[in-house]
């Protein structure tokens, strides 16, 4: 086989893991219940944030509240604020794509 499966959880209520991180990129997957949050902090390298299930508010650089969907990916500059949380009633779930890793792209910035 020279493929490999990497297997992540089907949340039901909060769910926090990375599931690639090599060089070249680092996905994670986050699963978020109402009222859930992932702490603010800024981008690190190129992120992709895609919408997989239900409605994920994110809120860049202080500026006004989006409220993604299922069906989103969301496209994330180099050194942004995020404030990523769900105000909805139902599980919101997204996945993270970091192009390259963070640890390569502070490399490429020397």
């Amino acid at each position: 086989m020279i493929e490999k499966s990497i297997p992540f959880t089907i949340p039901k209520m909060k769910v926090i893991e990375q599931l690639v991180g090599n060089d070249e990129v680092m996905i994670n997957h986050i699963a978020l219940g109402k009222g859930d949050v992932v702490p603010i902090h800024y981008s690190d390298s190129n992120v992709y944030l895609i919408v997989v299930q239900g409605t994920i508010t994110f809120i860049f650089d202080e500026q006004e509240a989006h409220h993604h969907k299922s069906g989103s990916i969301v496209q994330v500059p180099f050194h942004t604020k995020m404030d990523i949380r769900n105000t909805h009633d139902e599980l919101g779930e997204f996945f993270i794509i970091k192009a390259p890793h963070p640890r390569k792209y502070k490399e490429s910035l020397k």
